[in-house]
């Protein structure tokens, strides 16, 4: 297990490190099972030692992104504002 001692973004396209100093914001989610099941398979419904995954975001990927947990894919990354559809164009504009 390899463990990450600079934390980054959560967002996988930003390459920002954690300052807590700068900004952004921080999520505290609970880890899968799977995640925190030992390598020889015994006691896999045990949830182990950190329950809870922190998580953060840039101040930057904060204003665009936020986190979200769904059981059985994890934390997922979603846009703020969902894409609108695209409006309807009945509008009939005269020629000047």
């Amino acid at each position: 297990m390899v463990l990450n001692l600079r934390p980054k973004c959560a967002n996988p396209s930003c390459a920002a490190s954690f300052d807590w100093l700068a900004g952004g914001k921080l999520f505290r989610f609970p880890r899968e099972t799977r995640e925190l099941a030992p390598p020889n398979g015994r006691e896999a419904n045990v949830v182990g030692p950190h329950p809870i995954g922190h998580f953060w975001l840039c101040e930057r990927c904060s204003n665009v992104y936020t986190l979200h947990y769904q059981h059985g894919r994890g934390v997922v990354i979603l846009p703020l504002w969902p894409e609108l559809p695209p409006a309807k164009s009945n509008m009939h504009l005269p020629a000047l």
